[in-house]
């Protein structure tokens, strides 16, 4: 089994929430030494009711949480913004909606932060950074990559998944079924 490659990441709250949703923080904590999240991600991993495991998270620093954007990181984060509620995969078109994700995609401009991709799940925004040409990765990526890793079966992605779908992401049914497969053709 080929050791992971350990990484500094950025999040937005989707994918965080996805990992406490099937219990696999675990699986986080193999690729990534740290993940930096800006403020407003945190205060929307707290609404979702994820405090106490979130703020452990915080206190022995596996999570950053950055409230110190500045002036430039906050107009270039409404521009994308307004990009992601434009797009036509955007069901919100209310930007005020996605300036958390947005400064993820920001934060990801950091130099000193070193961060190696963009942690982000909502296709709009997946569109918007990836045309700003930042390397991202959603959740069902990193439960293929933590299968190819060796790290867990294709029936734990698949439970991962539907666990998180249980709880009320928005993962369909034949999304899963089409990664279990592929994992499973991969294993012949």
């Amino acid at each position: 089994m080929q050791q992971p490659e350990f990484r500094i990441a950025v999040s937005n709250t989707g994918p965080l929430i996805s990992a406490l949703q099937c219990g696999r923080v675990d699986v986080l904590r193999q690729f990534y030494d740290t993940i930096h999240i800006p403020s407003s991600v945190l205060l929307e991993l707290v609404e979702h009711g994820a405090e106490p495991e979130i703020m452990e998270l915080v206190r022995v620093g596996f999570l950053v949480a950055h409230d110190d954007l500045t002036e430039e990181e906050r107009a270039t984060a409404r521009a994308i913004a307004e990009a992601i509620a434009d797009s036509p995969k955007s069901r919100n078109k209310n930007l005020t909606c996605h300036l958390s994700e947005a400064e993820a995609v920001s934060l990801m401009g950091r130099k000193d932060l070193a961060a190696t991709e963009l942690l982000l799940d909502e296709s709009a925004a997946r569109d918007v950074a990836d045309q700003r040409g930042v390397p991202i990765v959603g959740f069902p990526g990193i439960m293929i990559r933590a299968y190819r890793q060796g790290l867990i079966s294709s029936d734990d992605a698949r439970e991962a998944l539907l666990d998180c779908r249980r709880q009320g992401t928005h993962y369909g049914l034949a999304f899963i079924k089409r990664i279990v497969d592929r994992l499973r053709e991969e294993s012949k």
